[in-house]
């Protein structure tokens, strides 16, 4: 195996698929990057079982081969010469020469016949998308994503494609976000895949807004990209996460529009009294055509007033400060609508536009 490559594509390429790496394995393999040079091209691969990045970068390939190395070791060598040229030998004994202007580097490489092979999928179902529509649900439904291992299914956002749209749903047993997104075309399915996985995706998506498509078969998402592929192993299905339809409520006692930035603002100073708590409680006092936040600890307390437009009752409730927060960072809307059932139920945000993408659903405290 010989080839060469400009550093610099080759750091921004490692950096890539190095996300996919294992840390801290029983299997050291995980933890490297397979390299694989053919033709005209330097191919990259990293997995650690559950999610695979591959990326492919141009090279002038003399002998064609595959080498392993050290995935986070040869991120951080590359990244220190990337304003260089850089040639690779691998020699016997899985030896890798590095050649770099007039320095040389040496590394032990693992036998390349051990690391996996990415899946593949062979009838798969898809979906078209805008990669900005997907980024926004993304960005959108992973607030609500649990972040213990409690419950694991928890950990990752339901993709379900039905009617049009494709409907990205997480929560954590006190919140739960809704987004959709209109779909250009598509085949029914409903799965759920790791946000880590998601999340990945968005970091990788392209900056123009272009038509993305998402495969799917049994238990495994496939997205192809300008010279970038990802695998990721899903949760589940549909059957296997929550009927969160059951969830919303259908009918509301109290309802008001506020100015999505004034409320964040508000909620945020309010939030510096119990800022060492860990409920970060907060008591919302709907009346007339005013909320009042207030917060209360032995450093003293903080009153917020803001003008809302409000139908139906009035209403006192309490809630965890932070995870409205999370809802409101995500959104631009101007405005917002808040949707009260009573004292002991849920509160729905969604959009004040005629056009409502999103809806989230936040738990009041029980104090």
């Amino acid at each position: 195996m010989k080839f060469t490559c400009q550093g610099l594509e080759l750091a921004d390429a490692v950096l890539k698929v190095v996300k996919a790496s294992a840390i801290r394995t029983t299997n050291p393999i995980l933890e490297c990057v397979r390299l694989s040079a053919e033709d005209d091209k330097l191919t990259l691969m990293c997995t650690d079982l559950e999610l695979t990045i591959i990326k492919t970068i141009k090279a002038d390939v003399s002998i064609e081969g595959e080498a392993v190395i050290p995935a986070k070791f040869f991120a951080e060598f590359v990244k220190k010469i990337s304003g260089e040229q850089i040639n690779f030998n691998l020699i016997e004994g899985n030896i890798m020469e590095i050649f770099y202007g007039e320095n040389k580097g040496i590394i032990q490489c693992q036998n390349a016949d051990e690391f996996p092979e990415p899946k593949q999928l062979e009838t798969p179902k898809k979906l078209e998308i805008k990669s900005n529509d997907l980024k926004d649900l993304v960005v959108k439904a992973s607030v609500a994503v649990a972040q213990d291992d409690s419950r694991p299914m928890l950990r990752g956002i339901l993709l379900e494609a039905q009617d049009g749209e494709l409907r990205g749903v997480a929560l954590d047993g006190v919140r739960m976000a809704l987004v959709k997104k209109p779909l250009i075309n598509q085949e029914d399915f409903g799965i759920v895949v790791t946000a880590r996985s998601l999340m990945e995706i968005v970091k990788l998506l392209p900056e123009k807004n272009e038509t993305i498509t998402i495969l799917t078969e049994k238990n495994h998402l496939k997205i192809n990209l300008e010279n970038t592929v990802l695998i990721t192993r899903l949760l589940g299905q549909k059957s296997d996460f929550v009927s969160y339809n059951q969830i919303i409520p259908t009918s509301f006692q109290t309802n008001i529009v506020i100015n999505r930035q004034k409320l964040y603002d508000a909620i945020e100073r309010a939030s510096l009294l119990n800022l060492t708590e860990r409920n970060h409680i907060i008591k919302f006092n709907i009346k007339k055509e005013m909320l009042t936040i207030t917060s209360e600890s032995q450093q003293g307390n903080i009153t917020e007033n803001i003008p809302i437009e409000h139908t139906n009752s009035d209403l006192v409730i309490d809630f965890n400060g932070r995870l409205i927060i999370d809802c409101l960072h995500v959104i631009s809307d101007e405005f917002i609508k808040m949707n009260f059932c009573g004292v002991m139920s849920p509160c729905v945000i969604t959009s004040n536009q005629e056009k409502e993408d999103y809806l989230y659903l936040v738990l009041p405290m029980r104090v």
